[in-house]
């Protein structure tokens, strides 16, 4: 199976927001390209056990939203969030990824984030926040 890239985002902050495309769940792995910064696309896998959700594309103010969705709609207290695929992240991002990390201490669960590299990874180590990752 393969998922098409939505169009590049255009217009206005408001604009980016309606056609911004949605978070999906499905099997990612069958599509191996990662997308550019400008697009973002979360999985979930949660037929086994630790759920994983995995990235890909740019996580930025515009997508936080709707990864912040993803997790709010995960009802298991071990997750994997997978970077792997991931090309950019800027402080919104970070900052879903961190909360939703401490939301799921407070209950005792874990999440893991693993598959930072690049510029993403070098974001982590600007922000001191390279302990986080699992990797």
């Amino acid at each position: 199976m393969h998922v098409a890239p939505p169009p590049p985002r255009q217009g206005s902050p408001e604009r980016l927001r309606e056609d911004a495309p949605r978070v999906t769940a499905g099997h990612l792995d069958a599509v191996d390209e990662p997308l550019s910064w400008d697009h973002f696309v979360a999985e979930v896998t949660d037929a086994c056990h630790p759920v994983v959700v995995r990235c890909r594309g740019g996580l930025d103010f515009v997508y936080a939203d709707q990864l912040r969705d993803v997790f709010a709609g995960i009802t298991e207290r071990e997750v994997v969030v997978d970077l792997r695929r991931l090309t950019f992240i800027d402080s919104t991002g970070l900052s879903v990824l961190l909360s939703a990390r401490r939301t799921l201490s407070d209950v005792g669960g874990t999440m893991s984030i693993r598959g930072a590299s690049g510029i993403v990874r070098r974001v982590f180590e600007a922000a001191e926040l390279a302990d986080v990752l699992d990797d």
